[in-house]
């Protein structure tokens, strides 16, 4: 079952005043009433739309209606209007068409391809996050998997002075980043006027200087110092108080993966401000600051923590059917059902251990597919899976994040090769009063 849903000819339910839709996982629906006036055609013709897999469909919540994905929508708008011979409509900077060039990443249905490699096979395979990190920002796959060797901790000692002694699970690690970040791009700028340093070596010093704070999320609440000839997921097991007892191997590979598909899915909003810090001229650093700081926003790694707040509420030891609707991190906008996700849970069923919680975890996930047709994004495979693993979900922000920087640090060396400066046009709508604010 997809997360489609077929419209049916009965869709008539009445709505409320004003109330056109409504936003999922931020992705906006309308009803089909506005489905229609936004297309100018009959119900029939909309239907075939649907059909044709042109616009994608939820089911109503209680009811017998459909919801309809308004990006799609937007687009057979834009693109009836040009065939009409009328002006041609600016694409909006969201789902919709292209907005730069790009040779690190591209989505098909089998999920992102990292320079033409799927992710999916990468993490299939037992690739490290160093593999497939090099991949990206040098053009080829490395002859093997093997760790970087330990970098400079001048900025790592930082992410210890900045978690508070007393509360180190209720810190917000993408801003611990984002601060680490800055530190380092302080640091660059003293030793480099251009702050172009090698891109490489930053993404290396980032990377292993967010590896620092794995230690926070496990036993021993602490700065966690790279070994020698360590991998980082090994760094992040030992941080997480994961690296001793059965099943290790399993859980370092799911490890890698959870770092591997978490590289790149192109130009998320995330990644477009690292690429337009990256085209004002600031080095890698700052930009991985400015994607952090985006990041944090409730509609990208946000949803995580909302997700972990909704399986705190739903995940009792009552054993009444839960009803599910609008779950947090459910359903995504470039997939009928994430790839990545499929394979990061089918990794998690086979996790030794934990054997009640993560029985509730996957049975949760059965319930609210079957309920809504819906199916967890990459965001909410890593939050069940930090929680299978008896970790926060803010670890789970943190893991994403920190696989992220990879690809972040890609978009950003591209974008300084393109020599163009990113400024997107507006389209001025004429003057209305402002909104209050």
């Amino acid at each position: 079952m997809t997360d489609s849903h077929d419209p049916s000819p009965n869709d008539t339910a009445p709505h409320p005043p004003g109330d056109t839709g409504r936003r999922v996982n931020d992705v906006d629906y309308v009803r089909r009433d506005e489905a229609l006036a936004m297309l100018g055609i009959k119900k029939e013709s909309l239907y075939t739309y649907v059909s044709r897999g042109l616009i994608k469909t939820l089911p109503e919540p209680g009811k017998r209606t459909s919801l309809y994905r308004k990006s799609d929508l937007e687009k057979l708008s834009t693109r009836a209007g040009a065939k009409a011979g009328g002006t041609p409509v600016a694409q909006a900077l969201r789902y919709g068409e292209p907005v730069v060039q790009t040779w690190i990443c591209d989505i098909s249905p089998a999920g992102p391809h990292y320079r033409g490699h799927l992710a999916t096979t990468l993490a299939r395979e037992g690739r490290s996050l160093e593999y497939a990190a090099d991949l990206l920002w040098g053009g080829l796959p490395p002859g093997r998997d093997r760790p970087w060797p330990p970098a400079q901790d001048d900025a790592a000692h930082a992410v210890h002075r900045l978690v508070s002694p007393n509360g180190q699970r209720d810190f917000s690690p993408i801003r611990l980043l984002a601060m680490a970040a800055l530190q380092l791009s302080t640091l660059e700028t003293a030793e480099d006027t251009a702050g172009r340093g090698d891109v490489r070596m930053s993404g290396v010093r980032l990377i292993s200087t967010f590896a620092a704070a794995s230690g926070y999320f496990g036993p021993t609440r602490s700065y966690q110092p790279a070994g020698q000839e360590e991998f980082v997921a090994q760094r992040l097991l030992r941080g997480f108080g994961l690296s001793e007892g059965p099943g290790h191997d399993k859980r370092l590979a799911i490890m890698n993966a959870a770092l591997v598909l978490s590289i790149d899915n192109e130009l998320a909003a995330p990644t477009f401000c690292a690429r337009i810090a990256s085209s004002t001229g600031v080095d890698v650093h700052a930009c991985v600051a400015s994607a952090l700081m985006a990041q944090a926003g409730p509609m990208q790694a946000g949803g995580m923590m909302d997700l972990g707040q909704y399986l705190a509420d739903k995940l009792t030891d009552d054993d009444r059917p839960a009803a599910h609707a609008g779950v947090p991190c459910f359903g995504h906008p470039l997939y009928d059902r994430d790839p990545r996700a499929e394979l990061l849970l089918a990794m998690v069923r086979d996790l030794p251990g934990n054997g009640a919680a993560k029985a509730r975890l996957l049975q949760f996930v059965d319930a609210v597919h079957q309920q809504t047709g819906t199916y967890p994004n990459l965001f909410g495979a890593l939050v069940i899976l930090c929680q299978a693993l008896g970790l926060p979900a803010s670890a789970a922000v943190y893991l994403h994040c920190l696989g992220r920087t990879a690809g972040w640090v890609a978009h950003a060396a591209e974008q300084r090769l393109s020599g163009v400066m990113l400024r997107p046009r507006a389209r001025y709508m004429g003057t209305r009063p402002a909104p209050a604010v």
